[in-house]
C-alpha cells in the first residue's frame, strides 16, 4: 500500500509524492559490530552468537526510545516528524545521525538502493548517535504529531509503484 507524502518530510525526502521509507537504520554487519549474546537453548549448543540485522536493531531502537521516555519523563509516542525535523536543522542533524553515505541494501542477487548524502532509500536518515538523539528528541517531539501525520497521509489500495526503485535519485 502506498501513502501520500507526509508534510514532515518535505524538505527532506528527495522527489516523489509517496511515504518514503525507512526512516532511520541501525548497524546491521554480524562481522562488524554485531551483538555478542549467550544463548542456552535447548536443541541448541550453548554459548556465544553474534547477531545482527534487525535482530540487533530494532531492540536497540527500542531500548533508545525507552530512555528518551525515561529522561522525558513521560511516552514521547510518535517520533517520526521530530526526527525529520531534526534532519532538517543541519547542526542537530550532525551530532544527532550518522549519515550513512556509501554502500546499499542489495541482499541475495536483488538490487536494492544506494546510500548517499541525507535521506536515502537505503538507511533512511542515517544511524543514531543515542546521546544526542535523545535530547533532540525530547524537544522536538510534539503530543499531536501522530494524528497529525495519520491525518494528512491517505493511503492508495489501486496498486504498486509504477516501477521498482520509483525514486528519484540524489
Amino acid at each position: 500500500m502506498l501513502f501520500d507524502e507526509p508534510s514532515y518530510h518535505e524538505g527532506t525526502i528527495h522527489g516523489g509524492t509517496q511515504r518514503g521509507v525507512p526512516d532511520v537504520a541501525y548497524d546491521s554487519a554480524v562481522l562488524h559490530g554485531g551483538v555478542l549474546t549467550y544463548l542456552d537453548i535447548p536443541g541448541l549448543q550453548t554459548g556465544f552468537y553474534l547477531f545482527g540485522g534487525t535482530s540487533a536493531g530494532s531492540p536497540q531502537w527500542s531500548a533508545i526510545l525507552a530512555i528518551a521516555d525515561q529522561a522525558a519523563g513521560h511516552n514521547l509516542g510518535y517520533i517520526n516528524a521530530a526526527l525529520y525535523h531534526i534532519a532538517q536543522a543541519l547542526p542537530h542533524y550532525a551530532v544527532s545521525l550518522n549519515d550513512v553515505t556509501s554502500g546499499n541494501n542489495s541482499f541475495g542477487g536483488v538490487a536494492g538502493f544506494a546510500a548517499g548524502p541525507g535521506w536515502d532509500p537505503a538507511t533512511g536518515l542515517g544511524t543514531p548517535v543515542a546521546d544526542q538523539l535523545v535530547s533532540y528528541l525530547i524537544q522536538f517531539v510534539s503530543p499531536g504529531d501522530g494524528t497529525a501525520a495519520i491525518a494528512g497521509s491517505m493511503p492508495h489500495t489501486h496498486g504498486y509503484p509504477p516501477a521498482p526503485g520509483h525514486q528519484k535519485p540524489h
